[in-house]
């Protein structure tokens, strides 16, 4: 019995040219950013190895997509609700039917797929927030395009589109530095998520950078391993600022502080991240950094279009930016000699 001939791949011609995967990938999709020279080779290489072209679906054509998220990221708060809703709408109007999912603790543990999967329907696969690897290893084994969208994961060759959490971090820190703070916390469990993490690591990034104190006692976790709320704990002393890891949390802690006798940002200055909440205090003026949603999902799109045409297609991380939203809890003693 013979050997089924090896499909050809976007690696395999890659190789041949020692140039990246995204090169190939511009070359055969016809997109700037490649030599007209090199594209030529490229085109003629692919045709003589057998390279199957996947054509481009009629625009009229419905294509099914799974969007999967953790169920610890659904709740009357989530930041991920909002996501989904205007996902949804940018995707109909690219004729992109979208099925929605949420995955089981246990599930996601034990790598265990919706059973839409394996109905052999759905064009591609959307990832919103993280998932374990367990979870991500049968994802590839389903042979369905995959994109991760608001985290990414080094251990899988998965398009992933982001916000630029590290750099919204050290924005968020030094806004807080030239308000006067000179001793400033982070609120989050930083471990939880990539996004926390990175967050996290721009907080630490501008103290380091600015030779500035580092208090361990200063970092106060948000939620439990299930991803669920947790008392917050304030320290014996408190520093001047604090940075939250989200706007949910940010609202918390307000809450904390004023039941604690403190006035913010009289006595401590505030600020949160996404310029999002359902549980917004209509007394605060929450300074925050915004998450620019819109644009995230036009580069998830694009790549989700490319996907369609081309399996093998692979562009890697979108870092999407954001900016800072300056209100009144960031700046410290605010208020403190008007009367207010």
């Amino acid at each position: 019995m013979e050997k089924a001939e090896k499909k050809v791949t976007m690696k395999d011609i890659a190789q041949e040219f020692d140039v990246s995967i995204v090169t190939v990938s511009k070359a055969l999709a016809g997109k700037d950013g490649v030599r007209e020279q090199l594209r030529q080779e490229i085109l003629n290489r692919a045709h003589e190895l057998g390279y199957i072209f996947k054509k481009n679906p009629e625009r009229n054509e419905s294509r099914n997509v799974a969007i999967i998220i953790s169920e610890r990221f659904i709740g009357v708060n989530s930041f991920y609700q909002k996501v989904y809703q205007q996902m949804l709408i940018e995707l109909t109007k690219r004729n992109f039917v979208a099925i929605f999912e949420t995955v089981r603790a246990e599930d996601e543990e034990k790598g265990e797929l919706p059973k839409l999967l394996s109905l052999k329907s759905i064009d591609q696969i959307i990832v919103i927030g993280e998932v374990g690897n367990a979870y991500l290893r049968s994802v590839v084994r389903t042979g369905i395009g995959c994109i991760l969208f608001d985290f990414e994961n080094e251990d899988f060759d998965m398009d992933a589109v982001i916000s630029d959490n590290v750099n919204g971090g050290y924005l968020l820190t030094r806004h807080l530095v030239r308000s006067g703070c000179k001793k400033i916390g982070f609120v989050g469990s930083y471990l939880a998520t990539r996004s926390n993490l990175d967050r996290f690591v721009g907080y630490r990034k501008y103290l380091i950078a600015n030779q500035l104190d580092f208090n361990e006692e200063y970092v106060l976790p948000d939620r439990n391993e299930k991803g669920l709320d947790v008392d917050l704990k304030l320290p014996a002393t408190l520093p001047d600022g604090f940075i939250c890891t989200n706007d949910h949390t940010a609202y918390r802690l307000i809450k904390k502080l004023r039941s604690e006798g403190y006035n913010v940002p009289e006595d401590i200055a505030v600020v949160g991240y996404d310029d999002y909440s359902d549980n917004r205090m209509d007394d605060v003026a929450l300074t925050t950094y915004h998450v620019n949603i819109e644009e995230m999902i036009g580069q998830l799109l694009n790549i989700l279009e490319q996907h369609c045409v081309n399996p093998d297609y692979r562009y890697g991380t979108v870092i999407s930016y954001g900016w800072l939203v300056e209100r009144k809890t960031g700046l410290l003693g605010a208020g403190k000699n008007k009367g207010e």
